[in-house]
């Protein structure tokens, strides 16, 4: 199994002045069906302007560069109870037999697992999957952890949940109720191919014709990855006890289903 949680790779940072026969960008926007072996999907390259995540596309349909695009995937796990105990300090783990399909080796790299207590949801905590080793069909799977963990896992008591690198099933926007990871950097074919997807800064977006000065200057995706103006997106009053602060989205799965897990706005 590899080892290796994904990385940040800062270009021009501040205070630093780049070379004019430095390296340019033109690998932000190749498309291959073959991956980088520089990159796993997860990976971050932060601009001075923006910021973009190696990706992989579902296969499934053509992605464009003015239009969201968005994560696909649920839990591969849904809570199961350990079967194995494990102390404080471990960083492999054995996720145990459910139902998922089989795994070639660190196809969950990049992933998530979320370790449940059992007992109360204060000791749940979260740890990023660097590796995993291959795996039969709804067979247990061994995972390696970015970090060890800081309670100890009971068998029959303490449960999971695992997830797969979201960033690995990307797919052209379609339904307003799935999140968007954001904008593919070029054109995506239909077949299985690797991409950058931007996340954050200076981009263009097809917009809504409500997307007016007149409708203030916040915007919300639309179902179909294009723009739509907040007012015209939220036609209602905040109940008392909520706020207007936007705190991030559904990642993947839902409460009354396999998680959530959450993305925090603000990354």
């Amino acid at each position: 199994m590899a080892k290796g949680k994904n990385r940040v790779y800062n270009i021009a940072v501040p205070g630093q002045i780049t070379s004019q026969t430095g390296p340019d960008y033109d690998y932000l926007y190749r498309v291959s069906t073959v991956r980088d072996e520089k990159y796993w999907p997860g990976d971050v390259v932060q601009l001075a302007d923006r910021r973009c995540i190696y990706a992989k596309s579902a296969g499934s349909n053509a992605m464009y560069a003015a239009h969201g695009c968005a994560f696909t995937y649920t839990g591969l796990t849904a809570y199961t109870a350990f079967a194995t105990s494990y102390a404080v300090g471990v960083k492999t783990i054995q996720a145990p037999a459910a139902t998922h399909a089989a795994l070639v080796e660190d196809e969950l790299r990049n992933g998530y697992v979320i370790i449940f207590d059992g007992a109360s949801d204060y000791y749940t905590t979260t740890r990023q999957i660097v590796g995993n080793a291959a795996s039969a069909e709804n067979a247990a799977i061994t995972l390696q952890l970015d970090a060890s963990i800081d309670y100890a896992i009971t068998a029959s008591t303490s449960a999971c949940e695992v997830y797969r690198n979201p960033y690995t099933g990307l797919d052209v926007a379609s339904d307003a109720a799935i999140a968007k990871a954001g904008k593919p950097m070029a054109r995506v074919p239909a077949s299985e191919a690797y991409f950058w997807v931007q996340t954050a800064g200076v981009c263009w977006i097809s917009p809504q014709s409500t997307v007016t000065g007149n409708e203030g200057t916040a915007a919300m995706w639309r179902h179909d990855g294009s723009l739509e103006a907040v007012a015209t997106a939220i036609g209602g009053t905040v109940p008392a006890g909520d706020s207007t602060q936007y705190a991030g989205y559904l990642l993947q799965g839902t409460q009354d289903g396999n998680g959530p897990l959450f993305m925090l706005a603000g990354m």
